[in-house]
């Protein structure tokens, strides 16, 4: 099936810099360092009010051309070697809050997919990133402890806000005991209204688990 999936990535996608059109690369050295820029990267860190997520992190905008192309062809293209680069803006972006300061104090979980969607696209985009944050700060991460119950219609196609919460209502369930008494960075690829973010912190909240940040490459 891999074998499959690649033979039409080349064919449909062929590999070039979503950036400036470089052969060979999705994304060069060049483009690569410009979003590593303050300029291009902009980070931004939300509070939350009246939920159960203390705040948001996102390293870049999602208005940002390049960014838009490099997630889309992460998810849906099924570019995994994207997971590399998108992952250093958000441990540059942890770097520039100081993140490291807090060692070993949070456990890293990636929003899940629904068993579905994960057979169909092969891995968890926010899995895939969460791993390589994880092992760059030395930090725990739990894959099992949160998980998708109920296949829901996809977020980025809902418009109305309220209809976005109440397509999520549920959908997740915990791993008795995995988190209490922890604190808990989740990770995911984008936010556009935070929903999905925070009904996963409502959960964890209240199976005992103690503040909650989230980390996205962008934030819509």
């Amino acid at each position: 099936m891999n074998k499959i999936k690649n033979f039409l990535l080349d064919l449909f996608f062929p590999k070039k810099c979503l950036g400036c059109g470089k052969s060979d690369t999705y994304l060069c050295a060049d483009c690569f360092a410009w979003l590593l820029t303050e300029q291009a990267q902009n980070p931004i860190i939300e509070r939350q009010k009246d939920t159960c997520l203390d705040r948001i992190i996102s390293a870049t905008n999602y208005a940002n051309p390049l960014i838009r192309e490099l997630i889309k062809s992460f998810k849906y293209y099924y570019v995994k070697e994207l997971a590399e680069p998108l992952s250093q803006l958000l441990i540059k972006t942890l770097k520039t809050f100081n993140f490291s300061a807090s060692g070993g104090q949070f456990l890293i979980i990636p929003i899940p997919l629904h068993e579905h969607r994960l057979r169909y696209r092969g891995f968890n985009q926010a899995e895939l990133l969460a791993k390589k944050v994880a092992s760059h700060f030395n930090l725990p991460i739990e894959t099992n402890a949160l998980k998708r119950i109920v296949s829901t219609y996809p977020q980025a196609n809902i418009k109305n806000t309220d209809k976005r919460k109440n397509n999520l209502k549920d959908v997740f369930e915990i791993m008795p005991g995995a988190i209490k008494g922890k604190n808990i960075l989740l990770i995911d690829d984008v936010a556009t209204t935070g929903a999905t973010l925070i009904e996963a912190a409502r959960i964890l909240k209240s199976n005992g688990a103690r503040e909650i940040w989230a980390l996205v490459v962008a934030k819509g």
